[in-house]
């Protein structure tokens, strides 16, 4: 139309070639208009970045936030927690005998803002042989689908696991996400893993779910939920049923974010659920 115009008041140009010439034009002002939009995201992204050392947000001690560490950024953590630990580093422990405590010591890093690989090793009493301790490592990746700073984001992570007091290999799965309201905070976790040994599930399930407020500019305050096992609800209780506890938490945010702080206390809510559980991390970006 404009461009049929446009070519038919040209004398002497073939109106094929001067198709083409329009066409490419808009083709161009397309890719301009696309190169702008990527360039102010990047700006926008890097505005948000400017203001804090990692865009991987910390506010619960059991739920795992969907956040990754800044390109560049490496993270390194250690957490406590009492009756956490056992059976593939689940957090509430299987075997409550030996639940007298875990330490946890992990270390991530950003590739891009979104990619990370990781890698954790968990040490606690071998409920097997009390006077010993077993180790359950896990190397993985974590992926996070939506853009940094975004209200809404959504990670998955892949991870294999070798379970200290059994000696079995096994594979771990996290879905999360978050949604972040003003001061409100909300996060979800669903995972599975599979461990490849007898006398175990066909597949663990773990669900997990925290609300967090900001109170302060450094400081959140907010409640978690897990809910494990919740394959046994429906079938073989083949490590002792589904087990259920929540309770509150607190979390700190120093130094835009280089120093993370995150303490929680779960109380059961069944049965079969330990009394009570105490989670305390600690992470350090540089």
């Amino acid at each position: 139309m404009a461009t049929t115009a446009a070519c038919s008041s040209r004398q002497g140009v073939p109106f094929a070639v001067c198709r083409l010439r329009g066409t490419a034009f808009i083709l161009v002002l397309a890719l301009a208009s696309l190169a702008q939009a990527s360039e102010d995201q990047e700006l926008r992204e890097e505005a948000h970045i400017s203001g804090r050392m990692t865009l991987q947000e910390r506010p619960f001690a059991f739920v795992t936030d969907p956040s990754t560490p800044s390109a560049g950024v490496a993270s390194m953590s250690y957490a406590f927690g009492l009756g956490s630990g056992i059976s593939a580093d689940r957090p509430l422990p299987v075997n409550l005998a030996a639940s007298n405590g875990s330490h946890n010591i992990s270390l991530a890093y950003g590739v891009t803002h979104r990619l990370a690989p990781f890698a954790s090793a968990t040490f606690a009493e071998n409920p097997t042989a009390p006077t010993t301790v077993a180790a359950t490592v896990t190397a993985g990746m974590t992926y996070q689908f939506i853009r940094p700073g975004a209200p809404l984001r959504v990670s998955i992570s892949g991870a294999g696991v070798r379970e200290g007091a059994s000696n079995a290999n096994g594979l771990s799965a996290l879905a999360a996400a978050s949604l972040e309201q003003g001061a409100l905070h909300l996060a979800a976790n669903v995972r599975a893993d599979k461990m490849f040994a007898t006398n175990r599930d066909a597949i663990d399930v773990v669900t997990m779910l925290g609300a967090s407020y900001r109170a302060a500019s450094v400081l959140r305050l907010g409640a978690e939920y897990v809910g494990q096992d919740l394959e046994e609800m429906f079938g073989d209780e083949a490590e002792g049923g589904a087990r259920h506890a929540v309770g509150p938490s607190v979390a700190l945010d120093l130094g835009g974010g280089r120093y993370q702080l995150a303490v929680a206390s779960l109380f059961g809510i069944t049965a079969k659920s330990p009394g009570a559980l105490v989670r305390a991390a600690v992470a350090y970006n540089f």
